[in-house]
């Protein structure tokens, strides 16, 4: 007995279904969902951050982080 093939319906379904999980974890939501849901939730965050953002985003946020820590020094 073999099974049938899938219906036009269902190979859609399928697409969409492929489709829509894409979509999510290439989303906003998707991703902290991805790493909230990881055993190590750092790692998964540095690997989230150094993975989807590109160089230019990278600098920016370095430079956020030592403007940050210079005004802390100073005040200190």
């Amino acid at each position: 007995m073999t099974q049938p093939p899938p219906s036009l319906n269902e190979k859609i379904a399928d697409i969409l279904a492929q489709e829509d999980a894409i979509a999510q974890r290439q989303s906003w939501k998707g991703r902290l969902k991805h790493i909230w849901q990881a055993e190590n939730r750092l790692d998964a965050l540095k690997t989230e951050i150094l993975t989807n953002l590109s160089k230019k985003a990278l600098f920016t946020l370095f430079l956020i982080m030592a403007f940050v820590f210079a005004l802390t020094l100073s005040v200190l």
